[in-house]
């Protein structure tokens, strides 16, 4: 590097111009008006025990206690059952189109609310503050102009020239949709259905609803105290199809997961918005849930948790639940840190390939990661001293999990942030277990318990048992991986412009200064059983209570599901995309467990384009209506153009079942796995915590296969001081059926 390069580096990387080029894609946009006060006498850090009640489904809401329909011009109610309201709340009305929140205080509490006059804002003229974001209910007509998939305000008077017209009963009507908005429980929920625009925009009835209503779900990852947003975008987006048959559709901001994931809180939500629908329209002959990734999510959830509120289930790129993943997840940048730093030690770990033996997860080296065009940069600005470089390509941890640790796991960080005034997001506490706080319980010290446990994980151990590991490889892989800091001792993200920093010379795009680590030790050390010379890095204990309390809040899906589900997914895992396609496997897994089959659950994967959303309807109508499964409901599997690759009861068939030959589906779509069943957990996903055996015993039951591992006993025993995980024993923390007030499934 020429002489003076460095410092010119040093001040582009400050450049405003430069910062913003480099990630524009991670520059947030501030609302107009930030959240500037909290309730007095909040206080977010108050010590509290983890839940220790019943599951969900053993406290329905009392419906009765809410005044419904909320008619127009009406708010909607506000459910306090879950125990006080979460501050800061941050309002999304604008942002839905539906003008600022109502006026609840003049103390100064939440959001300001401007003054108005013939529809502008006064500028500076404060009409009151909106602490809890509510709106009246209001009735609209949309449309959707021919070509498109969009809809648009109704305009009075003549019928636009560009409607899109839809044949009906041997004629044709116009594309419109009479579509109710407002609040209920603090989020925003709205009803899109076809309607004639003749009616009055008032009506309860209309002669084009099939009697069937969709209650759509959106997905994302949120740590609460917020609103979010209810677009027309975000209630009709791919429903053109349904809608334009007569279908409902139904859905709230709650129901969201980029808004939030407190699974409690958005089940409660859900029943309101469908006793709404019902009080205003009529009961549907039968409710399907539709979402993807978060959005399918929910449904799993909430067809266990709120029994009743859902018919049918179509999950699509579906998770059993959010935080089994965390199990795992937060392993990605524990192990991708320990990859980046050590491939000069170990050249194969520059080979994105590679890591797949330990992180199951496919990798390429041909596949980009997001964040590489600003890490350069940031490595030139740091004189390429400070971070090690990364090899070409990505896995499935770096490509789609990365920035998801620190958003989920540090209280100290959020990329809402901005959305508050500095005074207010100091004092709130944004992580995953801080939004459910009063479920994973909060430590004297103010911050949430975290259920997050790697002692006794010995990463890539199915590869060293399968000679894909040397011995050297994994005992320095298991010293170096460490563990995550206490929420205590975290401190600000260096994630560059998302944590509010534009100072290249600081990124860290795996929140490495939040870890517990070492410095590395030679590959050398390890392979010389040189054990006095070894160091190794502390693992993390989880809060065994507050694992017992996801189970108990229904965070975890325990597989109790009897409606009938179709489980859809595009094969993306050679993308690296996060939606891989075990997680159906997963599901299955919990269902076959608890149930003993799992006959009301089929699994439809494709390549894209081709997408058998629409068959799922159908069959499911036929099915609901029958009220049996047809015979001609099966697993499948089609090509990108919709050809059947194979269909019928063994096509999904595999060594996760304990069948050595894999049925035809999963020969074309191989399913891969995660860090944790690599080092043995099981696939259903659900063990957070392990049983603990010493490495003497790991030795004598035959855990290391053929791997001759007894010369180097004492350094296993150094890296495992509290012993080993034995999978075999179930998770630890997992309150019996009985302690969920859960009857035995028969």
């Amino acid at each position: 590097m020429q002489k003076g390069w460095p410092l010119l580096v040093l001040l582009l990387a400050g450049c405003t111009p430069l910062a913003q080029w480099l990630g524009k894609d991670l520059l947030p946009v501030p609302p107009d008006a930030l959240v500037e006060r909290l309730p007095p006498g909040y206080h977010p850090s108050a010590p509290r025990p983890p839940y220790g009640g019943p599951h969900p489904s053993r406290v329905p809401l009392d419906l009765s206690s809410f005044s419904l329909p909320v008619l127009p011009g009406e708010t909607g109610p506000v459910d306090t059952s879950l125990g006080p309201l979460q501050y800061p709340f941050a309002c999304g009305t604008e942002e839905s189109g539906l003008g600022q929140p109502g006026v609840d205080n003049q103390d100064g509490i939440g959001t300001p609310v401007y003054a108005e006059s013939g529809g502008s804002r006064l500028k500076g003229i404060i009409a009151g503050y909106s602490r809890d974001c509510l709106t009246p209910t209001r009735m609209d007509y949309f449309y959707q102009p021919e070509g498109r998939e969009d809809f648009l305000p109704l305009p009075a008077g003549p019928l636009p020239a560009d409607m899109a017209w839809l044949s009906r009963d041997g004629g044709r009507i116009p594309f419109v949709l009479r579509v109710e908005r407002g609040s209920l429980n603090r989020f925003l929920y709205a009803i899109a259905m076809l309607a004639d625009p003749a009616e009055p925009v008032t009506a309860t009835q209309s002669p084009y609803w099939n009697r069937r209503l969709i209650f759509h779900f959106r997905g994302g990852v949120g740590i609460g105290k917020r609103q979010g947003h209810m677009k027309m975008s975000t209630l009709t987006k791919r429903l053109s199809a349904q809608l334009a048959e007569g279908y409902a559709v139904l859905g709230t901001s709650a129901n969201v997961t980029a808004t939030q994931y407190n699974v409690w809180l958005a089940g409660n939500t859900a029943q309101l918005a469908k006793a709404q629908f019902v009080a205003r329209y009529g009961r549907p002959d039968h409710t399907v849930g539709l979402g993807a990734s978060g959005g399918a999510v929910q449904q799993y959830l909430l067809a266990e948790t709120h029994p009743g509120l859902l018919d049918a289930l179509i999950p699509q790129y579906s998770y059993p639940d959010m935080i089994t993943q965390s199990i795992w997840a937060l392993d990605c940048e524990l192990l991708e840190y320990y990859f980046d730093v050590t491939a000069r030690d170990n050249p194969r770990w520059r080979v994105q390939e590679n890591r797949s033996l330990v992180l199951g997860l496919p990798a390429s080296s041909r596949v980009e990661s997001r964040e590489r065009r600003y890490y350069r940069w940031a490595r030139w600005a740091g004189l390429g001293l400070r971070l090690p470089p990364l090899p070409p390509g990505a896995t499935e941890c770096s490509h789609s999990w990365r920035g998801l640790a620190p958003l989920t796991n540090n209280p100290h960080y959020s990329h809402h942030a901005h959305r508050y005034v500095p005074e207010v997001a100091a004092r709130a506490r944004f992580s995953h277990w801080h939004d459910l706080a009063h479920v994973y319980g909060v430590d004297e010290d103010g911050f949430a318990h975290r259920t997050h446990d790697n002692t006794g994980v010995q990463y890539g151990l199915g590869a060293l048992v399968a000679g894909e590991l040397s011995l050297p490889e994994f005992l320095h892989l298991n010293a170096h991986v460490g563990s995550w800091k206490a929420p205590k001792d975290m401190v600000q993200e260096r994630y560059w412009l998302l944590s509010g920093d534009t100072s290249l010379a600081r990124a860290s795009i795996w929140s490495h200064h939040n870890m517990r680590q070492i410095r590395p030790v030679a590959l050398r050390a390890f392979a010389d059983n040189r054990v006095d010379e070894i160091r190794v890095a502390p693992r993390a204990r989880g809060h065994r209570e507050a694992m017992a309390a996801a189970y108990r809040a229904g965070q975890v899906f325990l597989g109790r599901v009897a409606i009938p589900i179709i489980d859809i997914r595009h094969y993306l895992d050679p993308e690296l995309d996060m939606h891989h396609s075990f997680a159906s496997l997963s599901s299955r897994l919990r269902l076959l467990r608890i149930r003993g089959q799992s006959d009301n659950m089929l699994i439809w994967q494709s390549l894209e384009p081709f997408d058998p959303t629409p068959a799922a309807f159908a069959l499911l109508a036929r099915w609901l209506a029958e009220g049996r499964r047809p015979a001609d409901a099966e697993d499948a599997c089609w090509d990108g153009e919709g050809r059947l690759i194979a269909r019928g009861p063994e096509v999904w068939r595999g060594p996760w079942l304990g069948v050595s030959e894999p049925g035809p589906c999963l020969r074309a779509y191989p399913p891969n796995r995660s860090p944790r069943n690599v080092a043995g957990s099981p696939l259903a996903g659900d063990l957070f915590r392990c049983a603990l055996i010493p490495v003497a015993q790991a030795m004598a039951e035959g855990i290391y296969g053929d791997v001759e591992v007894g010369p180097y006993r004492t350094m296993l025993e150094k890296i495992f001081p509290d012993g080993v995980c034995d999978y075999r024993r179930g998770d630890l923390a997992r309150p019996s059926d009985a302690e969920l007030g859960l009857a035995p499934v028969l």
